[in-house]
C-alpha cells in the first residue's frame, strides 16, 4: 500500500478534486501527504525583482490553506500535509518532488489551469504520467460523472 502520497495542485478545480482524493487515499492507507505547487519562473523572477518574493510565497501559502480547507474541511491538525512550493517547469518539478519525498504515488488532476477541454490530458499530467517511476493517479474532472 502507499505510505507517501504526493499531490500536485495548481489551484484549478481539477487539482482541488485531486487533493480531496489524495487525502481520502491517505486516510484509508494511513499515509503521509505532501502537496506540491509549482510557481512559474517568470512570476517568481518578477516578484523577486519587485521585492515581493516573500509576499508571493505568503500568498501561495494562503491559497494552499484555502484549497485545503475546501478539499478537507475539519482536517485534524495531526494529519495536515507537508507543503512544497517549487519554481520551474511543472512536470519536471513534480517529478523531482516525488523523488525527494520518496512518493509511492502521485495524485493530480486531469487538466490544470491551462488545460484545454479538447485534450484528453493536460500537458503536465501527460508528461508526469509518461516519466514517473511510481504510479500516477489522474483524477477526472467533475463533469465526467
Amino acid at each position: 500500500m502507499f505510505t507517501n502520497i504526493l499531490c500536485s495542485v495548481d489551484f484549478s478545480e481539477d487539482s482541488e478534486r485531486a487533493l480531496a482524493a489524495a487525502l481520502a487515499l491517505a486516510r484509508a492507507a494511513h499515509a503521509h501527504v505532501t502537496i506540491v505547487t509549482v510557481v512559474d519562473p517568470l512570476l517568481s523572477a518578477g516578484a523577486s525583482a519587485a521585492g515581493a518574493h516573500d509576499t508571493l510565497n505568503q500568498q501561495t501559502q494562503q491559497e494552499l490553506q484555502t484549497l485545503l480547507d475546501r478539499a478537507a474541511p475539519g482536517l485534524p491538525p495531526d494529519s495536515l500535509p507537508a507543503v512544497s512550493i517549487r519554481v520551474g517547469a511543472p512536470a519536471t518539478e513534480i517529478l523531482a518532488q516525488a523523488d525527494e519525498a520518496n512518493a509511492d504515488v502521485i495524485v493530480m488532476g486531469m487538466r490544470g489551469i491551462g488545460g484545454a477541454q479538447k485534450l484528453l490530458l493536460g500537458s503536465t499530467s501527460q508528461h508526469v504520467l509518461e516519466k514517473a517511476t511510481v504510479p500516477v493517479l489522474i483524477v477526472p474532472p467533475a463533469w465526467r460523472r
